[in-house]
Order: structure tokens, then sequence, then C-alpha cells
């Protein structure tokens, strides 16, 4: 079975509308997303968030839930671990972004290639007087496969959180009691400074020049990757930011 994620706007017949074209699909469930913070607007998503609820409850299970619609790599997160959940229950997720703000369809399809999930979207469709008078047709958005960064790369990005004041101190971090200045200290510092250059390449870590150090700092982008990476496995659960 199916949970479909709806992101709510204000028009509720269009998100209806595609809802009922991807009924083919065996969805069981609809989580509507509304935004977690008042926002302009924001009161009427909620009325018609609650609307839906209502006519979509005899056929659906239908739950509400809130995302943060400011912040597209947030939101993505939040979107990776509840989709992680609802799999976890046994159910397949698609992700409907047909009623969605501009920040929230990115987030879906960042959080869709992650998770190798489906992604639809749909076209409105306009009367003479060009007026919206629903939807012209529900298309599927092609995902891209992602490539993550290894899981030695993906623990040092997990050690570096919150940042280190020099690489020595993160060498420390990945391996306590190693004793600096010994031939194992030194090796480790080479495959280190190996995986850093690499992440730095990438857009996950940058280096800030502080004194005569150089703090090493993870981006958004390293954010995103300990936060989603590892969907599906053992390893690396994401950070559970969700609001309900």
């Amino acid at each position: 079975m199916i949970t479909q994620f709806v992101f709510v706007g204000h028009h509720k017949e269009r998100l209806l509308e595609s809802i009922r074209a991807l009924r083919h699909l065996p969805v069981s469930k609809i989580v509507l997303f509304v935004g977690q913070d008042e926002l302009p607007g924001e009161k009427k998503v909620k009325e018609v968030a609650e609307q839906m609820k209502k006519e979509l409850q005899p056929v659906y299970d239908v739950e509400i839930a809130r995302i943060d619609k400011r912040h597209v790599i947030k939101a993505a997160l939040q979107l990776i671990e509840k989709i992680k959940k609802e799999r976890e229950k046994g159910l397949e997720v698609i992700i409907n972004a047909s009623g969605s703000l501009r920040t929230l369809a990115i987030a879906g399809y960042i959080a869709a290639c992650v998770t190798a999930s489906r992604i639809f979207t749909s076209i409105p469709k306009y009367n003479e007087k060009e007026e919206e008078v629903g939807i012209e047709e529900i298309i599927e958005i092609p995902i891209l496969p992602i490539d993550f960064p290894a899981e030695e790369q993906i623990e040092i990005l997990a050690a570096i959180n919150g940042g280190v004041n020099a690489l020595d101190e993160l060498i420390a971090r990945l391996n306590p009691g190693i004793e600096k200045g010994s031939e194992s200290f030194v090796k480790e510092r080479s495959r280190v400074s190996h995986h850093i250059a690499k992440l730095e390449k990438i857009g996950a870590v940058r280096k800030v020049k502080v004194g005569r150090n150089v703090r090493i700092e993870l981006t958004p982008i390293g954010h995103f990757l300990i936060g989603g990476v590892g969907f599906g496995k053992e390893k690396n659960e994401p950070e559970k930011v969700l609001q309900e």
C-alpha cells in the first residue's frame, strides 16, 4: 500500500483533483503538509487542510503534519524522516507537489531523489477567460540517481558536526585515545586529510582561517548528508526534526 504526501496550498479543488488523478495507485493514507510557522496566507492553508481532511477521510486514513516552508534543506530532511517512518510501517510513499510553494517543490524533489520515491505534479487547466478550472494532466517527474559519499566520509562529516578548530582535533574525535605524533596518528592524519579534500570539493565542508589555525565546518550540504544519507539502512539514522 501507498502513503501519498500532499503539500497544501490555497487551491483545494486542484489538490483534490490531483489526488483523484492518482487513484489508480493503491493509496491508503494521505499526509497533508502545512507550514509549521505562521507565514502570510498560512491560516487559509490550514483551513484548506482541515476541509480536505473531512472530505478525504471516508476513503483514506488522513493525517495533517507540519513542515518548514522557509528552509529547503530542513524541509527535505523532514520529508526524508517522514518517508522512513512510513516505510517502517510497510508503506511506500509518493509525493504530490501539485499545490506546493516553490521551496516545498524543491524540498519534495530532493527527498524523492534521496529516497527513490515517486513524485508527481499537475498541469493546471484554464478556461477562455484564463481562469483555473482544474488540472490538464498529472505528470510524474523523473528523479535523479544520487551517489552519496562513502560511509567513512559520512563518519568524518558526523565528527565535524559543530565544527573543529584544527585537523588534529578532528582526528582526536574520530580516534579517542590516539597518541599524537605516533605512526598511527600520522597515517590517520593522511587519510582524513584526503577525505576532507574530497568533501570540500563536493561542497560538504568549508575551511575558515582563524588565526594560525584552519577551522573545518559543515556546509548546509554537509548537514543534509549526515541527516539524509543511509536511508533505508541501519546506519546514520536521520535526526528526527518533523514536527507533528
